[in-house]
This record gives C-alpha cells, structure tokens and sequence, in this order.
C-alpha cells in the first residue's frame, strides 16, 4: 500500500505572532539563511541588512531574527498597495512566491479598507509597508515553498494586551486590522501587556493555515524556535513552528475528531439514555459508556463523546446540562477510515442497505443496517439472525 506524505507546519501562538517571529522559527527549523538572503535580494529593495542569533529568551533558545538599518534612515516608508504589487511582480522570485506574498497582501489590504473605510486603490500602508515587513511576508512565502511545506496550521492565538503605538496614535490590543484579520480565529489575550500579535503575522497565518486549534496528527522532523522582542512576565515570549510529515495512506480516508470524556459516579443512571440521545442531538458522531471504578471504590461510568470541531461547544454544553460532572477533558484524535457506501439489495422478505468498506478495489467489509434489518424481522416475524443470514447471501 502506498504512502502519500504532506509535508505540515504547525505555529503554536500561546505567545502571540509576528513576521519577524514566523520567519526566524522557519530559520531556526532549518530554512537556508544564505538561501533567503539571495531570494530576497531579487526585491531590489536597498538600505537594510538581515541579522540573525541566538539568544536566551527567558531560560530557553530562541532565534533572534532582524531587519536592520542604518542609523540615518528610518525603517518606515508608506507605500500604497500598488507600489508593493510592483516590487513583488518585477522581481525575479518564483510565480508560486509571489502568488502568495501578493495574496497576504491583498488579504491585509482587504482588513485595512474595513477598518478605514476607503477604497483599497487609496490605501497607504503604514507599518505594513515597511521594508521590514516586505521582509517578512515575502521571507515567508519563500521559506514556505523552499521547505516544501503543504498545509500550515496554527494554535489558538494570544494578542497581548494594553496599548499599541501607531500612526494613527495608542491603540488597544489587538490594532483594529488584526482583530479584522483574525476574525473566526481562535484568540484570547493573557497579562502580558504588549501587542504581542501584529497584523503582518496575523495576515500571514490567516491567509495560509488550514484550521486554528490543536496540533494535528503529524510525524514532527524538526522544531524551530523564534525569540520576540519583549521581555513577557506570564510565559517566554517565544514562538514555536514543528515541521513535519503526515501520512496518508491511498486507500484509507484521513481526518481528525474531538473526543470529549468525563468520569462520572454521583448522578442516577436511569437517565443515561435520555443523556445520549441529547448528546446525541448537540452535534455528537458517537457517545459511549464504559464502567469504572472510582475513588473510594465507588463504581461509575466514563462518558466519551466524538464530535467535529465545529460542534464542539454544543456537545460540551449538552454533557454539562444533562450530567453533574463539573469538567470534561479534550483532546484531538486522528482517525483512518475505509471509504463506505450503502447498496439496496432484494431478499425473500423485502430490500434492505447494505453499508460496505472497502480499501482499494478490495471490499473488506459488508454489513446489512440494523434499523432495515429490524424493520424487516417485525414485518416478516422471522428472526432478527435470519434477516442477517439472508443479506450475507447475496
């Protein structure tokens, strides 16, 4: 059986996203420094050197990445969308690079025209159109196809908190183009006061990662961490990328599912059904009970419920309304599943579907649906077995 692998990248935000940050974690993982300098220079942009070291970032290594300039320039230079798309567009770099560093532009572009209120031909940008951040958002897209990276996902994200000084004056965290861009994101702010998600990051993982949560099931080859500029009292201000593979095997259909579990033993269990079955309603694919033994030997069952990120909240509500536990644990799981169909047959006592798995052109199992093969036993008064016999016959 073959193997089909994608290559993954996994951000894990807990302190926050940067440009600087994402590029200096690909960096310490393995991106080529001499590699990127010479991609970059097909920007023609003057005026700026890379500096990169290692450093100590509250007891743990970290890659320090910068975009430096001569003390007799400054790094800000407005430029409106347009300009960018010119430098990009005339450099040298490859169709695929520039593809995606246009479109995080375009994507920061369409978050600064929400906030602003204008068209996106009048935008300037700021901060955004700093050769620094040029830098950072073409540095990733050519890091992004040099380490042949396929799917990007990212934890949930911390913006920080306070304020944040801008063109436009103090700000609160998260800027309003960040908190445009990360709309649908999963984000929360800790009591680290600094920004400590910008826009250039927030455009980045937005417009390349496939979904925003837990690490994925991923064969991790390598771990790049980056350093941030600030010096954050409740955690390092790091951020961590893991490379790696993810295989897939051609005959078997791959995702990834919430299980949600809790012990329970203080609750009557003549209810259990009525619990499953609205458990059941909330969005749940599976809900099970196995028995256990507790503290004090008190017998009691887990509860475990298997449902898609999307509904999660709605079966962590209904476990919480219709059982007395007051936590649940959560955690991802990867799942392979054969591809299934139904077919109808015939039989001496009416049709039926039969589901069937198969892997390959190789059916491998086959199974007649009980509620068929129920309905069929009461309306023929045979026997449920018989039912069974007769649809694996055919």
């Amino acid at each position: 059986m073959g193997l089909k692998t994608m290559r993954i990248a996994y951000f894990d935000c807990s302190s926050g996203v940067s440009g600087d940050m994402i590029l200096a974690s690909l960096l310490d993982a393995g991106l080529d420094f001499e590699y990127l300098k010479k991609e970059l220079g097909k920007l023609k942009l003057a005026g700026y050197k890379l500096s990169k070291r290692k450093i100590t970032k509250s007891g743990f290594a970290a890659l320090k990445f910068d975009v430096i300039f001569p003390k007799t320039r400054s790094r800000l230079k407005e430029r409106p969308l347009g300009e960018i798309k010119n430098i990009i567009n005339k450099s040298g770099l490859s169709s695929k690079v520039k593809t995606l560093a246009l479109k995080i532009f375009e994507n920061i572009a369409d978050a600064e025209c929400a906030v602003h209120n204008i068209p996106k031909n009048r935008i300037h940008f700021h901060e955004i159109g700093s050769t620094d951040s040029l830098v950072d958002i073409v540095g990733f897209a050519i890091a992004f196809e040099h380490l042949n990276i396929d799917k990007v996902y990212a934890s949930s994200i911390n913006l920080g908190s306070g304020v944040v000084k801008t063109e436009h004056g103090l700000l609160p965290v998260p800027a309003p183009v960040t908190s445009v861009l990360l709309k649908g994101v999963p984000i929360y702010s800790g009591e680290d006061r600094f920004e400590l998600t910008t826009p250039t990051g927030a455009g980045i993982l937005k417009t390349v990662a496939d979904s925003f949560g837990f690490m994925p099931l991923m064969s991790v080859e390598t771990i790049g961490t980056a350093a941030g500029t600030f010096e954050a009292i409740q955690q390092p201000n790091i951020l961590r990328v893991f490379l790696g593979q993810s295989a897939k095997e051609l005959d078997y259909d791959t995702d990834s599912v919430i299980v949600i579990q809790t012990n329970i033993d203080d609750m009557n269990m003549v209810g259990t059904e009525h619990m499953m079955e609205e458990i059941f309603a909330a969005g749940a694919l599976d809900v099970y009970f196995a028995p256990v033994y507790m503290k004090k030997s008190r017998m009691g069952i887990l509860l475990s419920a298997i449902t898609k990120k999307e509904n999660l909240k709605k079966v962590i509500d209904a476990v919480f309304q219709e059982t007395t536990t007051l936590g649940v644990r959560v955690f991802e799981a990867g799942r392979y599943k054969l591809p299934r169909f139904f077919k109808k047959i015939n039989t001496e006592y009416g049709s039926m579907n039969i589901k069937i798995g198969k892997s390959g052109n190789k059916i491998i199992t086959s199974s007649p649906e009980y509620r068929d093969a129920r309905l069929l036993a009461r309306k023929n008064n045979v026997a449920l077995r018989r039912i069974y016999e007769v649809a694996r016959q055919k």
